[in-house]
């Protein structure tokens, strides 16, 4: 509880100093991922949620007695709807270039 109680007045005061058109993401682990949402959706609104992503580790492990817990979650919110998102764009490998282009464009009768 002592730990939710530090994350609400951090939040709060986020929330205070972000942009109308920010936005926050918060990583956490699944022990208080659910509190967290509990207590972002109040302070940033339950609209203003965008979305859940999940990061998963590279390597698994199993837990005794339960299913691994090998993931993390990324709670994205914004401070209202007029939020900026830019999307990143990343060059494609050559590995994969070469699986799924292997035609120039003259090939297709272009």
């Amino acid at each position: 509880m002592a730990y939710i109680t530090m994350m609400a007045i951090r939040l709060v005061e986020l929330h205070r100093v972000l942009k109308d058109t920010g936005s926050i993401y918060l990583h956490c682990d699944p022990t208080a991922n659910h509190y967290l949402k509990v207590l972002m959706d109040q302070i940033f609104g339950v609209l203003n949620f965008r979305n859940d992503i999940i990061w998963k580790r590279t390597f698994a492990h199993n837990d005794p007695r339960r299913f691994g817990s090998n993931y993390d979650e990324i709670l994205f919110y914004s401070k209202s709807n007029s939020y900026k998102f830019n999307i990143v764009y990343v060059p494609y490998s050559q590995d994969y270039r070469s699986r799924f282009f292997r035609h120039e464009e003259n090939d297709r009768g272009c």
